[in-house]
């Protein structure tokens, strides 16, 4: 390279050197900053403080060092010493409500340090104390105790004094003081509800003002449904004095705490007269799913009667009955128990249907037939269907009738016996076509049965009639005959 081509390259050098040393000079790094502690909710009229940390990676003293945040705010911090880290406390006065994101950064002589973003909220003063529904039940049964677990934290920086939980203008819950960030842990009863839908609108009240209410919300249902009564079997009685055996399923809700929980049996004859079965819930009911059929508390006949049979875990109860009446039987019992303070008693029916069937008849043997005046003999027979012994078995004729015996006295029949009961009846007071009624009147056990009246139809023949023919016409027939002799004759002697 020729000497003045090598002047002009160093020349240009030294010109482009003097023009970019500045703009490099600006590019070197000699001041590090980082915000290493800060708070991200603040409440209206207070300040935000914030840790900013400052590092001098230069080999010289930094002069003039100010923190400064984007919306104004500015810390004075002096000199930094070469290769030392400083920690600064810098506040933030400057912000608006709501969410806010700054830019921190400092300045010294001759350089500026890169911008860090902080995000922060802002809320009123009234907000400083949270409270948190944790955990609630969303039903509970009339005459129980409801609580909700609730949750008060201080969010503020500084000590809360005067806090209480409202609902409305009623007191709830006293809590006091609380220290900055402290959270206590509240079992919130509710002394006062109603059947049906309930909501609270719980505000926790201090001494900067009332933060915005908290709804809660539950069902308090009524206490008579908590127990429901089903049948669980029913052994109809097929004939007069069988024993009725049937069982009852008493399911408790597992939720209700029911103490105290009776069935008794209201009709006289059943046995056992009532079980006590104290406090009730579904871990202490031992007996396995059974589906039933009826369900006897709790809902109307109609809702009955459409509800599909369904499987319940409950208590069964065995009854029986000695000595049932006959035909449509209404069995009554009773119902009680307690939930809290509430006391419930239900009474319900349980409907069973005797059929009587097989059973002792009274059977007409034969047509009964005679002539008026004369005596009528009829003809009956006693069957015993039934599986037992009947005793004191007698017919007795109903009505005006004039028979004899007074009554047909047989005594006592085994099953399957078949015997007569025959009658003379007098028949000078009776018609033809007139029915005759009997019944039959027997015992099992203590218990005493009638059947329903049997009616048979007497046909009478009148006999009056054929005694004038018989007995009058021929004796006139001779009169006749002589007079007409009589009075030929005379016309022939007249002649």
């Amino acid at each position: 390279m020729r000497p003045k081509y090598a002047l002009v390259l160093i020349a240009l050098m030294l010109i482009l050197t003097l023009l970019l040393t500045p703009q490099v000079l600006a590019q070197v790094i000699s001041l590090e900053i980082e915000v290493t502690q800060q708070s991200y909710l603040i409440f209206d009229g207070d300040r935000l403080g914030i840790t900013v940390s400052l590092t001098n990676v230069s080999d010289g003293s930094l002069q003039d060092v100010v923190v400064h945040s984007s919306a104004g705010d500015v810390r004075a911090v002096g000199t930094v010493a070469p290769g030392t880290t400083q920690d600064v406390n810098f506040f933030i006065e400057n912000y608006q409500m709501g969410n806010n994101q700054l830019e921190i950064y400092a300045t010294y002589t001759g350089g500026e340090t890169a911008h860090r973003s902080i995000w922060f909220e802002v809320r009123p003063p009234n907000e400083c104390v949270a409270l948190r529904v944790v955990n609630a039940l969303q039903a509970i049964y009339e005459g129980g105790n409801y609580t909700a677990q609730l949750q008060v934290q201080n969010l503020w920086q500084n000590p809360v004094s005067g806090v209480r939980i409202k609902n409305g203008d009623d007191v709830l819950y006293y809590v006091g003081a609380l220290n900055p960030n402290q959270t206590l842990n509240i079992s919130l009863p509710v002394p006062s509800y109603k059947v049906g839908n309930n909501s609270l609108q719980l505000v926790v009240d201090d001494e900067r003002g009332s933060a915005p209410p908290v709804g809660l919300s539950f069902e308090v249902i009524p206490a008579d449904s908590a127990v429901k009564v089903y049948l669980a079997s029913l052994s109809s009685a097929a004939y007069p004095a069988e024993p009725l055996d049937f069982s009852l399923v008493v399911a408790a809700s597992d939720v209700a705490g029911v103490s105290d929980l009776e069935v008794k049996a209201l009709t006289d004859g059943i046995q056992p007269a009532g079980y006590f079965l104290g406090e009730q819930t579904a871990q202490q009911q031992q007996l396995p799913e059974i589906n039933v059929q009826s369900l006897l508390t709790g809902q109307t006949q109609t809702q009955e009667q459409q509800e599909p049979s369904k499987a319940v875990r409950g208590k069964e109860l065995a009854f029986t009955m000695q000595d049932p009446t006959l035909g449509n039987l209404p069995l009554a019992f009773q119902v009680s128990y307690r939930i809290g303070s509430v006391s419930v008693q239900k009474t319900f029916t349980v409907n069973a249907q005797l059929v009587v069937s097989p059973s002792v008849l009274l059977i007409q043997a034969q047509r009964i037939v005679a002539k008026k005046g004369d005596e009528a003999t009829v003809i009956l027979h006693v069957a015993n269907d039934l599986p037992v012994q009947i005793d004191g078995v007698r017919v007795v004729p109903l009505g005006d009738i004039e028979a004899s015996p007074a009554e047909f006295f047989i005594g006592t029949m085994s099953s399957n016996d078949f015997l007569p009961a025959n009658f003379k009846v007098e028949t000078s007071n009776l018609n033809d076509g007139d029915q005759l009624s009997f019944k039959l009147v027997y015992s099992i056990g203590t218990q005493t049965y009638e059947t329903q009246p049997m009616n048979a139809v007497i046909h009478l023949e009148s006999a009056s009639n054929t005694n004038l023919v018989v007995y009058i016409a021929p004796p006139v027939v001779v009169v006749l005959l002589v007079m007409l002799w009589l009075f030929m004759r005379r016309r022939k002697w007249t002649r």
